[in-house]
This record gives structure tokens, C-alpha cells and sequence, in this order.
């Protein structure tokens, strides 16, 4: 059982409290442990039909069909479920997807003493979305239906995403950039709640490619991970924690990855006190894909675990 302190709960009503709004957290968190591990520097690198959150022009960039499911164990007891499907279908893929977030059990409190009774708080995107790969770049675009529920309020919304990518010498760097989570939210009683909008502009390359001595068939490829995000809209509390990043920001990541089969990887992220590292694991077979992340918070907050999956057809 979770209990929500008002620190003005005296003086101020509840309702005009929850009309706040403190951002759609949700769209701030990438749904699937393969991009967490890398702390979301995943603009330019394909992850299924997670892509329609990054960037939906990967999209096409696929060398498959997949399904991909997702499940974080986030701070504060808030559950993160992803589901997507991608098609694929040569130069184009037309991807579908649902995203959730929330709590429940939240004790609401207008005075001190018994509570007045329990609320959740619950977030849901489900979109599709369209690229086309044109050989040299690649575009894509994806809408997404939003909606909120905090206390007993409701609230409906939209948001776009859009991007390209290029992948260049036999797809060994590649480049990306978007612009995500542009739209608008009704209000929540009072206020209407703001969308996490983004620019971000990624690249990633294969720097090194080694074979181990006597291990000749357990080849190891290094790759790195660079995006830089400028926030369009200022939201706090993001992650569904207490504070807030100052500008512009870089993710950063690095994996290993042996003999297509197991891939180790880290990020770093830059203005972010909160949780600025993350790890993952990933272990590969002809068919399926399976994914773990761990992200530590800072300052008490507690360690997510994501765990996630990928069939490919």
C-alpha cells in the first residue's frame, strides 16, 4: 500500500492538486530493455516496432518482421507494458503497437487521519505508424492515441512522431534523427497535461571487430551509440521522479556483442543526477531475441529491471 502526502493539503483541494499534471511520463521511457540498456541512444539503431517511440523511419530498416514485448518493473511500484508487431514487407513496414504505465493503491488524503479511499494513476499510447526505405535514407511517421486517468479525471490526446535514418558502408554507421510526442492533451479537470517533445539527432557506428585469440568462432563486434535530445517542451518530474533535466542532454552507449548470440551493453546519460546509467543483456537465437536492462536510481529512488522479448518472422 503507497501513500501520497499533499505537503498543501491543508490549504489546497485535492482535485486542484491532480489538475497539476506533471508531464506524460510515459513517453519520456523507452518501452523495451534493448534501448534502457543503452540509455536511449537508439535514434539511429533499429529495435523493432519499439522504433515507433525513437524513431519511426528504423522502421523500415529492418531485416525482418517481428513481434516485441516489453515489461519495467519502474520506481515508485509503476509497471511499463509494450507490445508491438512490425511488418515488413521490402522497402516498406507498417508497425502497430500499445503502451502502458500506472500505479494503483494510492491512498487519497484531503486532511490528516483515514484516508478518503484509493486511486491509480494510468497512462495508454496505441499507435501505428509508416515507413519506406529509398534506398540512401528512410522516412516514417507514426500517430499515437493517448490517454490519462489520475484520481477520478480522464483525458484524451494525440501525438505525432516523425524521423528519417541512413545507414551507410554496408550499414556498418548509421544516422537518425526525429521529432517525437508532438501533440496536445485535453484537460484534466483544469489543466491539460504537457507532452515530453523532443528533437534528437543520433548516429551509431561498428568501431571494432575483433576475433579472440583460439576462439575463432566467437567473433566480438564493438559498437557505439551517440544521441543528442533537445527538449521542445519543458515537463518536471520525469520518470516519476522529482526533478528536471536543465536543456539539452547526450545518451551514450556501448554493447559487445559475441558471435551474434550475446551482447553486453551500457549508457550513460548526461544531465541526469537521477539515473544517468544503465546496463543490459541480450541472448539471440535464429528466431527469438531476449532482453534484460537494469537502471539504478540515484538518491534513494530504487533499481529498475526490464525484461523484454523478440520474435522475428
Amino acid at each position: 500500500m503507497k501513500t501520497v502526502f499533499f505537503s498543501l493539503f491543508l490549504f489546497i483541494s485535492s482535485s486542484a492538486l491532480f489538475a497539476q499534471g506533471s508531464g506524460f511520463e510515459m513517453l519520456s521511457i523507452s518501452p523495451t530493455p534493448y534501448s534502457l540498456s543503452k540509455a536511449e541512444a537508439t535514434t539511429s539503431i533499429s529495435e523493432g516496432a519499439a522504433s515507433i517511440f525513437s524513431n519511426p523511419a528504423l522502421l523500415s530498416l529492418n531485416d525482418y518482421s517481428s513481434i516485441d514485448l516489453g515489461y519495467s518493473f519502474w520506481i515508485a511500484n509503476v509497471n511499463n507494458i509494450f507490445g508491438g508487431v512490425n511488418f515488413k514487407n521490402g522497402q516498406r513496414a507498417v508497425a502497430f503497437s500499445f503502451y502502458t504505465s500506472g500505479a494503483d493503491d494510492y491512498e487519497a488524503r484531503n486532511n490528516p487521519g483515514p484516508p478518503n479511499g484509493e486511486f491509480s494513476i494510468q497512462y495508454i499510447s496505441i499507435s501505428a505508424a509508416y515507413a519506406y526505405d529509398f534506398k540512401y535514407f528512410a522516412l516514417g511517421g507514426a500517430i499515437q492515441y493517448l490517454n490519462e486517468e489520475n484520481f477520478t479525471y480522464q483525458a484524451n490526446g494525440y501525438a505525432f512522431n516523425f524521423g528519417m535514418a541512413s545507414e551507410l558502408f554496408n550499414d556498418k554507421i548509421r544516422f537518425g534523427a526525429s521529432v517525437t510526442n508532438l501533440g496536445e492533451m485535453e484537460k484534466l479537470n483544469i489543466n491539460s497535461t504537457p507532452l515530453p517533445a523532443n528533437f534528437k539527432v543520433g548516429t551509431s557506428a561498428d568501431v571494432l571487430n575483433f576475433t579472440p585469440p583460439k576462439n575463432d568462432d566467437l567473433p566480438v563486434l564493438v559498437t557505439a551509440y551517440a544521441d543528442y535530445v533537445y527538449p521542445l517542451v519543458e515537463t518536471d518530474d520525469k520518470d516519476y521522479a522529482d526533478y528536471t533535466v536543465p536543456g539539452s542532454y547526450f545518451n551514450l552507449g556501448l554493447s559487445f556483442n559475441v558471435a551474434d548470440v550475446l551482447e553486453i551493453s551500457g549508457g550513460y546519460k548526461t544531465q541526469n543526477n537521477v539515473r544517468p546509467v544503465s546496463f543490459g543483456a541480450a541472448f539471440t537465437t535464429d528466431e527469438i531475441t531476449f532482453n534484460y536492462a537494469l537502471v539504478p536510481f540515484n538518491t534513494g529512488y530504487g533499481t529498475v529491471h526490464s525484461i523484454g522479448i523478440q520474435y522475428k518472422f
